[in-house]
């Protein structure tokens, strides 16, 4: 019983130390993503500014945005004047999509609808099972970034009420270093 013991042990820690890592990741597939995708991955990193909303009030943002699954997707962990949100980006079919874990206790899922040189805006997709005038979710986002001027980032967004009446923000963000 002992000797069966110490094989295992022996063979389960061969495993763990030599065999896995390497294993695992020559078993990986080769992420391919689109334009849009690449564009996002220059905003990687930590950020932190201000975010003035459309009733004229000034909020702290801190902001960190990382690739993660491979490089198949980037996460963008979201601190508004303390309150934590999450954003999950990623290619779906070509195109790339946002799903944004909201303080709001819902889940609305976002689309690209344009993309230029410095700029990529979403709007609402409504496949998550949101409804202008039944539920308050966030359905606008644009993602200013110049890569001349690196440091620098400016997001808008907006949010519509049950009422369909929208508030709207701007948030300008400086790269931490």
């Amino acid at each position: 019983m002992k000797i069966i013991t110490l094989i295992l042990l022996t063979i389960f820690a061969h495993t763990t130390i030599f065999g896995q890592e390497g294993s695992l990741q020559a078993e990986l597939p080769v992420i391919k993503t689109s334009k849009a995708f690449k564009q996002l991955q220059q905003i990687v990193g930590k950020w932190k500014g201000k975010m003035k909303q459309s009733d004229g009030k000034i909020i702290d943002v801190v902001t960190e945005y990382k690739v993660i699954a491979n490089g198949s997707a980037i996460s963008q962990i979201l601190i508004e004047d303390g309150l934590e949100m999450i954003t999950i980006f990623n290619d779906r079919n070509g195109t790339l999509a946002a799903t944004h874990y909201c303080v709001l206790g819902n889940q609305p899922t976002l689309v690209l609808s344009n993309r230029t040189m410095t700029s990529l805006s979403f709007d609402f997709d409504p496949i998550c099972g949101l409804k202008a005038g039944k539920d308050k979710f966030f359905n606008k986002h644009e993602i200013s970034y110049n890569p001349k001027k690196p440091n620098e980032m400016i997001q808008t967004g907006t949010v519509i009420n049950e009422d369909r009446t929208v508030n709207a923000s701007r948030t300008e963000l400086k790269r931490v270093k």
